[in-house]
Parts: C-alpha cells; sequence; structure tokens
C-alpha cells in the first residue's frame, strides 16, 4: 500500500484482538545537541476488555509540505512499533523517540533526504478511525524540529 491510492481492504497492523484498547498520546520535542532535536512520544495503552490481549501501536511519518520533488512520495512510511501485553484493565506506557532520521525520505537516487517542511506523524493501532497525529516542522537549515 506504499503508493497505492485507493482505499484498503485491510489496513496494514489489522488483526483481530477478543479484547479492547483505547490510548492517549503526547509528544514533546527534545534538544540533542546542536544539529540534531528528537521527539518524544508517550502513549498511555489501556485494555478496557474483560481478557487478557496484545496490542501494537505503529509510528508512521508523511511528507506533507515538502515543496516540489522528483520522485513519488509514500502516502506513509512506518518508522516504529511497539507490541505491549496488557492483562485485563491493565495499563502501560509505550514510549517512541523519533530523531530526523526518522523523517527522510528516499529521493530518485536512492538516497534518505531530510526534506524541509512540514512533516506528519501518526500514532496508530492499525485503523485510520483511530490515530493521533501531528505536525513537525522541518526548517530549511534542517538543524532543528519545530512543532
Amino acid at each position: 500500500y506504499k503508493y497505492y491510492q485507493g482505499t484498503p481492504l485491510f489496513h496494514f497492523g489489522f488483526g483481530l484482538s477478543l479484547t479492547t484498547f483505547s490510548f492517549d498520546c503526547s509528544h514533546e520535542v527534545v534538544s540533542k545537541g546542536a544539529d540534531m532535536l528528537s521527539c518524544a512520544i508517550a502513549c498511555k495503552v489501556k485494555n478496557t476488555g474483560s481478557l487478557n490481549g496484545d496490542e501494537v501501536l505503529q509510528v508512521y511519518h508523511k511528507a506533507l509540505e515538502i515543496g516540489s520533488v522528483d520522485h513519488p512520495l509514500p502516502k506513509r512510511a512506518l518508522v516504529e512499533f511497539s507490541r505491549v501485553s496488557l492483562p485485563s484493565k491493565g495499563e502501560a506506557t509505550v514510549t517512541f523517540t523519533l530523531t530526523q532520521e526518522h523523517l527522510k525520505v528516499v529521493n530518485k537516487a536512492g538516497e534518505r533526504t531530510l526534506y524541509a517542511g512540514t512533516h506528519e506523524v501518526i500514532i496508530s493501532r492499525g485503523s485510520p478511525e483511530d490515530e493521533h497525529k501531528f505536525k513537525v516542522k522541518v526548517p530549511h537549515s534542517s538543524a532543528q524540529l519545530v512543532v
């Protein structure tokens, strides 16, 4: 589904669970020296069902407004994921740390390139109806992330 423009029958990460989950995420930009900043993401996952179960949180990157490029861009790219096992009514915090490396896109020459502009980070359980999204701006100097 990387470049597919239609609606997929099943989304990446789609699966059957015998229990239900909820999640809520927050993010914070963190400085990591002069040339690199990262974004810390914390998601509180709760098993709201009556059975024990596993949940997989997926983190995607999408280049939104990066100007004109001479190659196709994926609709979204999986950059991180984490599986958590929770007992009934249990909860846990799942953390991710994204760097500028996670926001790079493969260019026409096959090189991973960081484009200036607006990027979107999407945290999902596998369904587009249940996602947390936020935008990240990469300045032309690509020396810092701005949320």
